[in-house]
């Protein structure tokens, strides 16, 4: 192997290492905008709740489970389109992700 295919060969390696590695600092930054998850439970809206804010605003939601700290609704909007989306679980308000 010559020197030149060996640079090639580091440089490569090194560009996948730092790839995965800021890959895996997004995944772990990945959090709830404006969100603490550390929150008590008892403070939290109930399922039938949530629920039921949800389908005054024209949603019928068929799956809410507990996801990252919050209340991950998969839901069918009011034009028929099936969509998830993730809701503050004391307020009701929907979530937005962000990375650090």
């Amino acid at each position: 192997m010559n020197r030149k295919q060996m640079m090639a060969g580091a440089v490569s390696g090194l560009a996948g290492a730092l790839l995965l590695s800021a890959g895996l600092a997004m995944a772990d930054g990945d959090r709830w905008q404006g969100w603490d998850d550390d929150m008590p439970r008892d403070n939290w809206m109930t399922l039938t709740e949530l629920a039921e804010q949800l389908e005054t605003q024209g949603y019928t939601p068929y799956e809410i489970e507990i996801d990252d700290g919050a209340y991950e609704v998969r839901m069918v909007d009011p034009q028929g389109m099936m969509i998830e989306s993730y809701f503050n679980p004391t307020t009701g308000e929907p979530l937005r992700r962000w990375a650090d």
